[in-house]
């Protein structure tokens, strides 16, 4: 592929929002097109942007992240009423910017999809859709839900393309009448590393402020240490991680109920719980009404994850989401994991093999059951990880879905209005266009 194209990402998340599975998503996605735009040469044609909502007023309307250019020309919506305004300062904003590029990508089926699919009606730019989250989740069952909602899904029938991420999804979408000539079907990637590259040797300053060298795992706690009191540990200490939205009745709660009868087994546990959310309080009050407030931690989001898997010894993957990025980002970091067993799951990680500690039920004592079956032989749980991570790395790697992606924007670009991208119904890579 010797050229990326000038592509515009367009996303609800993006970066510093990361307790958002969607914004990881989306700035990986962006990182590695914009990787691939710098290699190709050439960056006034070869160029990735993206719009997305400020959710402070003193963020600034634009900024550089990594080489690209992010416009912020809309404040974040917060109501019915406001989710009007965003979308019409969306549209504003994609009316006189769109003929800036050739392809907009928009990570959801969702208002946004509105904005993009009927400013770029009549034009030359050609518009791509993902079809986003899974099950009661997914786009296409959230259009039932209200008069705008099924807007989008008629929004939905006028886009150049659907990318869907695996079978069910495109299912789901054939059942709500969107043609299978739109559908092209690219699965989650996996990279062999997340995040920014560390020091070429990890290492810590002592106390006579000397460079000692040290292991990834005792870079990155002290380095978190550093940031944060509450994450500091032993370099022997077990880490268990479990990051997400922060929600009434989700899978954390299971983990937040478990930590005090896993804390009693394991007397150095540390149990961190990476995001935000509405219900953050009351799961802090629990946890600390069962008197392990000294074993666990409540950080916030961060806007890289490399550190705190890095440190980490189990991922717990506690629900659906986040199997988008962060369950990739924890099979890359070669972290054992302990997952409800669900369909999206194991989609997301079928292999064949138990490589992945599946959770039967969602009960705080399966979760524990789970837990303690990995922490009681952490070698051999690390030795599965690997071996998970090196099949996924073979089957899905990160590279091979970006080339994907665009392969299906050249096919795009040099399309008529009457031909539509060539469909792949299963495999890592789409047919190249004839």
């Amino acid at each position: 592929m010797n050229q990326t194209g000038r592509i515009l990402l367009v996303g609800r998340h993006f970066w510093p929002s990361a307790c958002f599975d969607s914004a990881g998503f989306l700035v990986q996605l962006a990182t590695d097109l914009q990787r691939a735009g710098s290699r190709a040469g050439n960056r006034a044609e070869n160029r990735v942007e993206v719009l997305t909502p400020r959710y402070a007023a003193s963020w600034p309307e634009r900024m550089v992240y990594r080489e690209m250019l992010v416009h912020r020309p809309a404040a974040a919506p917060r109501s019915d009423w406001s989710m009007s305004r965003y979308v019409r300062h969306l549209t504003t904003w994609l009316k006189s910017n769109l003929e800036s590029f050739d392809v907009v990508l928009c990570d959801a089926i969702r208002d946004e999809a509105l904005a993009v699919v009927e400013t770029a009606a009549g034009s030359a730019v050609k518009t791509v859709l993902i079809s986003s989250q899974w099950g009661g989740q997914s786009d296409p069952v959230w259009w039932q839900s209200s008069r705008t909602a099924r807007r989008c899904a008629a929004a939905a029938k006028l886009a150049d393309c659907i990318v869907v991420k695996d079978a069910e999804s495109e299912r789901l979408l054939l059942s709500k009448g969107i043609a299978s000539q739109k559908i092209c079907r690219i699965p989650i990637g996996f990279a062999s590393a997340i995040g920014l590259p560390n020091a070429l040797t990890p290492g810590i300053l002592n106390d006579t402020n000397d460079w000692k060298p040290c292991g990834e795992k005792t870079a990155a706690r002290r380095r978190l240490g550093m940031i944060n009191s509450d994450l500091r540990t032993m370099p022997d200490t077990p880490v268990v991680v479990c990051c997400g939205r922060m929600v009434r009745d989700s899978g954390m709660d299971l983990l937040v109920r478990s930590a005090r009868f896993l804390v009693a087994r394991y007397s150095d546990l540390r149990i961190w719980f990476i995001g935000d959310g509405p219900n953050r309080q009351a799961m802090y009050d629990l946890l600390r009404g069962d008197g392990v407030r000294n074993s666990i931690s409540m950080p916030g989001s961060f806007n890289d994850l490399s550190d705190v898997f890095a440190a980490a010894d189990v991922y717990v993957h506690a629900n659906d989401d986040g199997r988008d990025y962060t369950l990739p980002a924890a099979v890359s970091a070669e972290l054992p994991i302990v997952a409800m067993d669900t369909p999206a799951v194991r989609c997301a990680l079928s292999t064949g093999h138990d490589w992945v500690r599946f959770v039967p039920t969602a009960t705080s004592k399966s979760l524990r059951v789970g837990l303690r079956e990995v922490l009681d032989d952490l070698p051999a749980a690390r030795a599965r990880a690997l071996e998970l991570k090196r099949h996924l790395l073979r089957t899905r790697p990160q590279s091979q879905v970006i080339e994907d992606y665009l392969r299906l924007f050249q096919q795009l670009k040099r399309s008529v209005p009457s031909e539509k991208p060539a469909h792949r119904s299963s495999g890592p890579s789409i047919e190249a266009a004839s």
